[in-house]
This record gives structure tokens, sequence and C-alpha cells, in this order.
């Protein structure tokens, strides 16, 4: 703090300041032995990185408070600026928030134990005036290191989204082994001669990016692809990656380029499909719904049996019962075990079997006709790449 602090008329608080003044290295440093005591990721520092990193802030709280109290001023915006940019510091340093955070509350404790301290008798009527006063300046300090911290990490996620989704293209555009090796050269990675593409959809996929990952074999790239999100798993895939509430499908180990790109077009149709299927959770690999996938390789058949199932069941069963019967009844093949499902009567249960074969002409107990059944619900409504 520049220049000397002007003692206002009480003449009290300028006293008490000095007295804190002259104190100042021994409370920091009782404040860097809180903060290792008491936070793990302080306690990793050097006491080197406190001295130099951290310390200097904790000085910079206390002289700013101590100045606008004896001043009779409010904090300046100029002086947030020391605590925006510690925000943005400990982000670089990986600290997690809450842990900057609980050291603002340590400083605020410990300086406020030293305050009281130096109170003289006689002084006693300055702590509640001096309380509300610190407690609005930590609050003030800690908001606008918390919002620059945020930021920042903001920031920093949307340049590693681009960095990710811009590495994964690069694999899936490479023309040859040179073009694959610049790649390498150019993000700074060791690449796979293949990867395995993992696609995840589903509420929540793009926001676990980073669980996904972390959880993912060594070596794994990522990036975000549309609303899912794409892994190539380095090699092959031993198990399925798995997240609840998301629909994840894989495909076969093949070379970065043309290959690989035509292995995650080949993936995501297979991911189209298991969505059309209903499917809200679940992993699907290259052998899984084939007859499915098959179909979907022939745009004619496929629109041919959207229009003669999916349509007419669209536009005739507003309330979804007749596909949900008949979904039923087409994976159990039994009237009964429909009927319990749907709790409803057999005779119910005839009834809608009946009214899908008249509007669409196929008659769910010929298997046959069944299995057109089958495929026609498993088409999405629109045909998607």
């Amino acid at each position: 703090m520049s220049g000397r602090l002007r003692v206002v008329a009480s003449g009290g608080v300028g006293a008490l300041a000095e007295r804190v003044l002259a104190d100042l290295d021994a409370l920091l440093e009782e404040m860097g032995a809180a903060y290792q005591a008491e936070i793990p990721e302080y306690a990793a520092m050097s006491d080197a990185t406190i001295v130099r990193d951290v310390l200097p802030v904790s000085r910079r709280l206390v002289e700013v408070f101590l100045d606008c109290v004896v001043q009779e001023r409010t904090l300046a915006p100029r002086e947030l600026r020391t605590f925006e940019q510690s925000g943005r510091d400990r982000l670089a340093m990986g600290m997690p928030l809450e842990s900057v955070l609980r050291a603002y509350r340590i400083a605020g404790r410990t300086a406020w134990t030293a305050l009281c301290s130096a109170i003289q008798p006689g002084e006693e009527a300055l702590l509640a005036d001096l309380g509300a006063r610190w407690i609005d300046i930590v609050d003030r300090t800690s908001s606008a290191l918390a919002r620059a911290y945020l930021s920042a990490s903001h920031d920093r996620l949307r340049d590693l989204d681009a960095r990710r989704r811009e590495l994964v293209e690069a694999l899936l555009t490479a023309n040859d082994a040179s073009e694959v090796a610049a790649v390498s050269l150019r993000f700074s990675t060791v690449l796979a001669p293949s990867y395995v593409p993992v696609l995840v959809g589903g509420e929540g996929a793009v926001a676990g990016i980073d669980a996904l990952l972390a959880g993912a074999p060594t070596g794994t790239l990522g990036g975000h692809r549309g609303d899912r999100v794409l892994l190539l798993v380095p090699h092959r895939l031993d198990a399925p990656i798995r997240r609840g509430g998301a629909v994840t499908a894989w495909g076969r180990p093949a070379q970065c380029g043309r290959e690989l790109l035509e292995e995650v077009r080949q993936v995501e149709r297979l991911l189209v499909t298991a969505l059309a299927e209903g499917h809200v959770e679940g992993d699907f690999g290259p052998d899984d719904l084939l007859v499915e996938q098959l179909l979907l390789g022939n745009e004619r058949v496929a629109d041919a049996l959207r229009r003669r199932v999916g349509d007419v069941l669209a536009g005739k069963d507003g309330s979804g019962v007749l596909v949900a019967t008949l979904r039923h009844y087409l994976r159990s093949g039994s009237v009964p075990e429909t009927a319990r499902r749907e709790h409803v009567h057999v005779n119910t249960v005839a009834y809608r079997l009946s009214r899908v074969r008249e509007l669409t002409g196929l008659d769910p107990r010929v298997p046959e006709e069944s299995a057109l059944l089958v495929l026609g619900l498993g088409l999405p409504a629109e045909r998607e790449q």
C-alpha cells in the first residue's frame, strides 16, 4: 500500500491499521502455514511457490481492506484486477476453484483474528463496523477471482474442444501415411496405426466428454461430432465404452484417413439405427442390429417400408398405443405377455394388432409380414447420414 494511512477523526482505526501493518509479515507467514495445513493442493506447493505466488495476493487483500477503512472509501474496480489475475493464475496452476475459495475463507479467518488481537482497550466498538467491511471486501475480491477463474476455464475448454475437433477431423481426412505423420507432428501427438471409432449419443454425451476420455483406454482421442462424442480408441476395443443415459456404437479398427472416415460413417449409421429402435441407453457393436443395418444400406427398400409402416402408423396412431402394443408383441410373440406388459386385456391386444393389419396390410401374427413390421418400425422418419 503506497503512502501512509490517514488517521480518521475517531483516531482509532488508523492506529489499529498501523499496528496490523507492523505485524503483516508475521500474519502472512501464519496464513501460508494455514493454507498448507488445511488444503491438500496448497500443501503440495513448495514454500517458495507459496511465498512467490500466493502470499502477495493475501498481502494485497489485507492492505486494500485497511486502506478502504482508513480512507473511508469503497473498493475501487481497478483494485479487483489483482484478484481477477490470481484467479486466472490459479487455474493455470491446476488448482480447483473450491480450494482457492477455501484459501480465501482461511485468509479471512486468520486476518480477522489478527485484527481482533490488535484491538486495545477502548477500541472494542470499532469491531462491529470493521467486521461488516471485512466480510464485504473478502466477498467482493473472492467473487472477482471466481468470475475470472470460470471465464478463463470456459475459454480454455472452448480452445480444448476446438483442438480436439481439429485433430479428429485431420485424422479422418488424411489421404496417406505422410499426411498422418504431418498431423502427428502438427499436434505433437503420437498416433496409433489404427483406431476403433466409438460414437456416444444421447442426453449429456457432449457435456461428458472429459469423463468419457478419462475412462477410455490410454491413447484414446476424442472430439465433438455434432451433438455426439466421437472417441478413437487405438488398435482395438477390448470392452464396450458405456455411459449411463447414453447410446454407444462402435466399429472395427481402421487406418487413419479415408478408411477410418468410412468406418466412422458406418458407426454413425449404427447409432442412428439404435436410436430409431427406441434405445435410450446401451452399447452396440458392428455385429449388432445386422438386419436393420443392411436395410439402411438400401435406400429404396427403406423408403418403401418407411411409407408403408412408419408413416401410416404415425398418421393414424396419434396416441402411440398401437405402436407400443405392436413393439411389445413383436418382441415377445405372445398376446398374453403383451397384455401383461401393456396392462390391458388380451382382447385389447388382439384388437390393436388387427388394427395394425388394417392400416398397413401387414399381419403381425404372420412371420414374414411381422418381419417387415419389425424393419419398418426400426427406420427413422427421415434418413440420416
